[in-house]
């Protein structure tokens, strides 16, 4: 699958709920804040940020095209609700009360500050005297870029990687 493409029907999906949360509070607040620009990022366990000052909202899109509506309906008010909170109060404790009052309050969602969507992590297999060992791509890169090398707790031996046959 293609991690770096959302396809159509989804990215349509993102900005109905944007849309409709914003014009809910816009409404309640008598604001008149414009969209959040959009961004798609396919990369690590954060499912979305709020980049306060640019007014954008990052998404991750491979737990996106994994958990579809469920995903859109959590992480997108969630991350509306962190800029609002910015132009409402300025800068303030990321889920503090003022963010739960947008949260509840404004947006109608029960204010959450952490997901529960599994995240995909790709390791790299590698050995040494005694075992396999799973690194992760950071790790990976670290040894690959002959930055560092990693050691076995248990032989004391340095991780090497197991290359395909």
């Amino acid at each position: 699958m293609d991690y770096k493409r959302i396809p159509i029907y989804l990215h349509n999906q993102v900005m109905a709920c944007l849309r409709t949360h914003l014009i809910q509070a816009n409404q309640l607040l008598h604001t008149q804040y414009k969209e959040p620009k959009i961004i798609y990022k396919p990369k690590g366990s954060i499912a979305g940020s709020a980049f306060l000052i640019r007014w954008e909202i990052q998404l991750n899109s491979i737990m996106l095209l994994e958990n579809g509506m469920h995903f859109i309906e959590e992480v997108v008010p969630h991350e509306l609700a962190h800029l609002i909170v910015f132009k409402e109060f300025g800068k303030v404790k990321p889920h503090g009360k003022q963010w739960q009052y947008i949260m509840s309050e404004i947006l109608g969602k029960i204010p959450t500050t952490t997901h529960r969507f599994t995240v995909q992590r790709n390791t790299y297999l590698y050995y040494c005297k005694c075992q396999q060992h799973h690194l992760t791509s950071i790790r990976h890169n670290k040894i690959q870029n002959n930055k560092t090398s990693y050691l076995c707790r248990k032989c004391g031996t340095i991780l090497k990687l197991k290359r395909a046959n």
